[in-house]
């Protein structure tokens, strides 16, 4: 299991990074066709930021069905929690009214802050969690263990994403 300084140091670091860089060129119409989408507004990149790091502070909290608050907490009541420290208050209670309010990401293009959707036992959505970016997602997993990061491209969590997004406007 990472240490909170091994994931927060990292992370840490990306943040400045990102903060202190300054304003592209403006592109000319050439690079405009090879662009893609325009970039997300300053403010969504710190939201992302804050969602992760209020994920991380939840590392190691008690898992509790149904749970949202210090007696422990269920993987939606941890997603919606986190997005209400970041300033998000439309996010909804249950992984299924998560699954259809999240706006879809493809996979390949995830970001640290998205919400990431599991069909942990069956075809049906039941599981939600948060990327963090460098390949690991922080979830509540079950009533066995706590508030933990694991990598997504392992033998059991990789077969069960289903769905990608976030509820950034």
């Amino acid at each position: 299991m990472a240490t909170c300084r091994q994931v927060l140091l990292p992370l840490l670091l990306i943040t400045l990074a990102t903060a202190c860089a300054g304003t592209p060129p403006a592109p000319g119409k050439q690079d405009l066709a090879q662009a893609g989408p325009p970039p997300a507004p300053p403010e969504i990149g710190l939201i992302r930021s804050e969602v992760v790091l209020a994920a991380l502070g939840h590392l190691d909290a008690p898992y509790r069905y149904g749970g949202t608050g210090a007696e422990g907490l269920d993987c939606s009541a941890l997603v919606q929690r986190v997005h209400l420290q970041a300033g998000l208050s439309h996010v909804p209670r249950t992984t299924a009214e998560q699954a259809r309010a999240a706006r879809r990401v493809p996979q390949d293009r995830m970001q640290p802050g998205d919400v990431l959707f599991f069909a942990a036992r069956g075809n049906r959505i039941d599981h939600v969690g948060v990327f963090i970016g460098d390949g690991r997602f922080i979830h509540a997993p079950n009533a066995r263990s706590q508030v933990r990061v694991e990598p997504l491209a392992s033998a059991y969590w990789e077969p069960r994403l289903r769905k990608a997004g976030h509820f950034f406007e």
